[in-house]
């Protein structure tokens, strides 16, 4: 909040530069960015004049010296010593740099090669623990500082490079026009809250992108195995699909409604989840992050590395499109064959033929607005997906699993393997309950917004839907045709449910990282290529992949 008054401030009264200073003859000529002539004589003006010219480097060496002693402090904070010991990083570089910085008026070049050699090794104890952070955990304050550390030793080395050789003209000329765009945009607000945006972002999709990694079947055994656990997530949600009939068959008053439907997709998600299943509609969420992570927006993306985007590409595809068709089938199958049960008379019927005629009508993409409802429950499976990050983060960031092992009032009423068991638990479960009983009372309560909005809101699963396709058609005489246009149609829903989700989650990846779709030009032109040429890699496994046979596994 402090920063946004402070730009908000000097908007309405901007700092003014002291008078004879370098910045100060700067403005006054009206500079702008790339302006190499005007920068060449300002330069000249200055360097020329023995009292101007002390007095910059002066000037440089408090630069030099206020950028070093903050990148050493921020290195022996008693948080960051912590994490280095945690990672078992070795942090002695930020004790050296602070003796050889002491006289800096004093350097030769040798000494600035010293701090130089000393900034890049604490550059990489930074690179480092950001790598970690599904380790350490992160957070605004932690993702924010580290940003700032590296720009900082950024800056100090140019500064540093000016130093030892002062009269570099070009050298001036860049570390000019680097000042023309800071003061261009130093006060504007819309970067500040974007950059903060997309601080908030990275904290989100941290943990989502790591759990992205168990959603990618790189072989064949692992993508048979995925679709066995799409077959069991069906089964179980073709029985919860009845439960949600059942509701609504018994129940009228709308606010505990919506609160047992939400019961009722929570329970599915969680069962589904902790007896080995898989939900199809749940991954693109986790695997949209993941394929951000791979993609290295420093290196330009170098045809090396889009290759080995593109193979990625190709296992979340077909990792999806096998779980997805797992769940279909199932779901499709096994509440048929509980309808056909349930036609036999042992129990009195839920699903009438009014009921039959509803359920195969909700999932045509137009007349039953399978397509806008199919959309809405993939903005709510992002938005699930994010939840689970977040959750997943804080334990690690807050240490939580430690703090229980070490809870004194807990230890006095369990032993130490429970309370391991305890913190274990919470460690690997909190994210995914938070994420599914989230997505359960989302999609529960989700038609509880039309009392709210001028329009209809409601939902569609690609599972759920196929489930009330099963129960429709063993209860009632519908033709071939409108059987597989219901079928076709379910599809559908599952393929809007898969674009909304992935789209969302890959935009905010993305934001996250400071990449743009432009910067993706490469990539996207290579990877849609890719998908016309070899159509089948995006759906299953064959032998003959060569692209693929000497990848690593991700």
């Amino acid at each position: 909040m402090s920063g946004f008054t402070s730009r908000i401030f000097r908007k309405l009264i901007p700092r003014v530069a002291e008078e004879d200073s370098f910045e100060f003859y700067l403005k006054r000529s009206q500079f702008k960015r790339g302006d190499y002539r005007v920068a060449s004589d300002i330069l000249s003006a200055f360097l020329v004049n023995p009292e101007h010219k002390a007095a910059i480097i002066n000037d440089l060496n408090k630069a030099i010296a206020a950028l070093t002693t903050k990148v050493v402090s921020f290195g022996l904070d008693h948080e960051f010593q912590s994490y280095f010991k945690r990672l078992n990083i070795n942090s002695e570089c930020y004790q050296k740099l602070i003796f050889q910085i002491k006289d800096l008026s004093q350097l030769d070049h040798s000494d600035i090669l010293k701090i130089k050699e000393y900034l890049d090794q604490i550059s990489q104890t930074i690179i480092e623990l950001r790598r970690n952070k599904n380790v350490i955990g992160t957070s605004l304050h932690l993702t924010m500082v580290t940003r700032r550390i590296l720009d900082y030793i950024h800056r100090a080395k140019e500064l540093l490079d000016l130093k030892s050789d002062i009269d570099n003209i070009d050298k001036w000329q860049e570390l000019i026009v680097d000042y023309a765009s800071f003061q261009s945009t130093q006060n504007s607000l819309r970067k500040y809250l974007n950059a903060h945006v997309d601080l908030l972002a990275l904290e989100v999709v941290e943990h989502t992108s790591q759990k992205g990694e168990e959603y990618v079947a790189s072989n064949a055994k692992e993508y048979n195995k995925f679709f066995r656990k799409g077959l069991l997530g069906g089964a179980i949600i073709a029985v919860f699909a009845l439960f949600k009939i059942l509701i609504d068959a018994h129940l009228s008053i709308t606010l505990p409604r919506a609160f047992l439907y939400s019961l009722n997709y929570a329970s599915c998600f969680l069962l589904v989840k902790f007896l080995g299943g898989t939900i199809a509609t749940k991954q693109p969420a986790m695997t949209a992050s993941t394929i951000i992570k791979h993609i290295d927006k420093d290196d330009d993306l170098r045809l090396d590395a889009i290759q080995d985007i593109i193979i990625l590409l190709r296992k979340v595809a077909r990792s999806q499109f096998i779980s997805l068709i797992g769940n279909f089938l199932m779901a499709f199958s096994v509440s048929c064959l509980i309808a056909f049960i349930l036609s036999l008379g042992f129990t009195d019927n839920p699903v009438s033929i009014k009921k039959s005629n509803y359920l195969i009508q909700q999932v045509f993409p137009f007349s039953g607005g399978g397509i806008f409802y199919a959309a809405i429950a993939g903005v709510f499976l992002a938005l699930s997906g994010f939840i689970s990050g977040y959750f997943d983060n804080r334990v690690i960031a807050s240490n939580l699993p430690y703090r229980i092992k070490h809870h004194r009032p807990l230890s006095k009423i369990t032993s130490k393997k429970m309370r391991d068991k305890i913190s274990n638990y919470i460690e690997k479960s909190l994210g995914v309950i938070a994420g599914n009983v989230s997505l359960g009372f989302f999609l529960g309560s989700a038609f509880l917004l039309s009392y709210f909005l001028p329009l209809s809101i409601d939902i569609r699963h690609i599972a759920f839907s196929s489930a009330n396709v099963g129960y429709a058609i063993i209860n009632n005489a519908f033709s071939v045709s409108t059987i597989l246009l219901a079928l076709v149609s379910v599809l559908i829903i599952g393929f809007v449910n898969f674009t909304v989700s992935f789209s969302i989650t890959f935009t905010l990846a993305l934001k996250s990282r400071g990449i743009t779709l432009k910067d993706l030009g490469q990539l996207i032109k290579l990877s849609i290529n890719d998908i016309i040429r070899n159509p089948l890699d995006y759906l299953i496994i064959r032998k003959n992949q060569s692209l693929e046979s000497n990848s690593n596994n991700y």
